[in-house]
Formats: structure tokens, C-alpha cells, sequence
């Protein structure tokens, strides 16, 4: 455990670690969700708009249930081991790589939604242009998540 976290005593001392855990299993979670998507991304959208339909129906599932949870687990956990941690300027670069990964996955799951609508109506047209947008937000949400995780790797 990182030098920022070893001088708790009381309740915290228990309570920390238990958040440390939880953190680290929604980051998990969250990064194993997105490179699962951008797999199965890649598998289906290979096959043009006759699999799109599922693509577009199964990625706004696993956004629902897994990575919209996860993601808010880090934010929230992450928000509250801040509140215990010492700061220093490498804490605050995790931070800000972390939140740009939560902001652009929050954008990227209304466009997950918008493009499912669109497949739904066979709007095939709006599906690309939103798919396109939606893939370019993605790469920065693995960027920034792949930043923050290496960042609270080098503070551990």
C-alpha cells in the first residue's frame, strides 16, 4: 500500500483498504468491459449492417449492466480514497486521467444509445456517423483509463 495511505488509524485503517479493493475491482470491471466491446465491436461490425442490429442491442446491454456500474464504482471509491490520500502532483494527473476516461464514457454510452435507436429505426446513415464518434471517444476513454491506472500504479 502507497506511503499516502499507511498513516490511518481508527476506522479508516479498516475502511481504506476495503476501498482500495473495491476501486481496483471496478477498474478491473470497467477495463475488462472495454476492450471486451471493442472486441466484439470489431467481430460484428466486419459483417456490415446485417449484424449491426445485435451489435448496437448487445453493447447498450453490457453498457447498462456492467460498464455504467463499474465506472461509477471507480468514481465513486476513487472520490473517496482522495478524500484519505496525500496530495501530490502525480495523484492529481491520475485524477484528471481518470475523469476524462468517466466524461467520455459517459458520452460514449448516450452515443451507445443514440446508435442502438438508430439501427432500431434502420438509420443506417446516422448508425455510421454515430459509430464513428462513438469508436473516436473510446480510444480516449482506454487512453485515459490506461493513463490513470499506469499513474496509480507508480503511487502504490
Amino acid at each position: 500500500m502507497s506511503e499516502s495511505f499507511k498513516t490511518l488509524h481508527g476506522p479508516a485503517a479498516i475502511v481504506t483498504p476495503m476501498l482500495l479493493i473495491i476501486h481496483l475491482v471496478c477498474v478491473g470491471l470497467w477495463l475488462g468491459c472495454v476492450l471486451t466491446e471493442a472486441l466484439f465491436e470489431r467481430a460484428l461490425l466486419a459483417h456490415g449492417h446485417t449484424h449491426a442490429l445485435l451489435l448496437a442491442q448487445l453493447h447498450k446491454r453490457v453498457d447498462l449492466f456492467v460498464e455504467i456500474p463499474a465506472f461509477v464504482g471507480v468514481t465513486v471509491t476513487g472520490a473517496c480514497l482522495i478524500s484519505q490520500a496525500t496530495p501530490a502532483l502525480w495523484l492529481y494527473i491520475k485524477i484528471a486521467m481518470a475523469l476524462l476516461a468517466v466524461l467520455a464514457n459517459i458520452v460514449c454510452v448516450g452515443l451507445v444509445f443514440g446508435r442502438a435507436s438508430a439501427a432500431q429505426a434502420g438509420n443506417w446513415a446516422r448508425f455510421d456517423q454515430l459509430d464513428k464518434v462513438q469508436h473516436q471517444l473510446g480510444a480516449v476513454v482506454l487512453l485515459g483509463m490506461l493513463g490513470a491506472l499506469g499513474f496509480g500504479l507508480a503511487l502504490a
